[in-house]
């Protein structure tokens, strides 16, 4: 009887969504509480998160430290790109909460730096980490800025 590493446990597919998860998380803790970059990214990988008492999936750990690291050394045009687009949507002024932030910020990021994964997938992922937190509105916000940031990176995909 073999047993897997924890690392590859879960498909692909799950491990990108565990990571997705985990980079917004890790965002938000980095804005509140401006931890080392390398060990929060650590911390993070190895964590075993459970939702509602059910183990989560090992985070894709390169995706993982890919995320946080682009949406650091990036954060500025990132960050410019994002308000644009929440401005667009009608929330000129208002800076979203720090946890949608990070969401937004994350999901921009892997749509200008992943240009390998088809943009619905991203957008989707992301959409679902909003709904682990929030409320339809909040979520829809998120599909609808991230739907609005992918042609200015992409064309838009069949």
């Amino acid at each position: 009887m073999s047993v897997s590493s924890p690392q590859k446990a879960g498909s692909a597919k799950a491990r990108a969504q565990a990571a997705r998860l985990a980079a917004v998380q890790a965002l938000y803790e980095l804005s509140q509480n401006r931890r080392d970059l390398k060990s929060l990214a650590t911390d993070y990988e190895s964590a075993n998160q459970t939702v509602e008492g059910d183990a989560l999936v090992p985070p894709d750990a390169e995706l993982l430290k890919r995320i946080l690291s682009g949406v650091v050394d990036r954060f500025s045009d990132i960050d410019a790109i994002v308000r644009a687009n929440l401005n667009a949507k009608g929330d000129a002024g208002k800076e979203p909460e720090p946890l949608l932030r990070s969401i937004l910020l994350a999901g921009t990021y892997e749509i200008m730096a992943h240009q390998d994964i088809d943009f619905p997938i991203i957008i989707n992922d992301y959409v679902n980490v909003a709904h682990s937190f929030y409320s339809p509105g909040e979520a829809r916000l998120v599909n609808a800025v991230l739907d609005a940031i992918q042609p200015q990176f992409r064309s838009v995909q069949s």
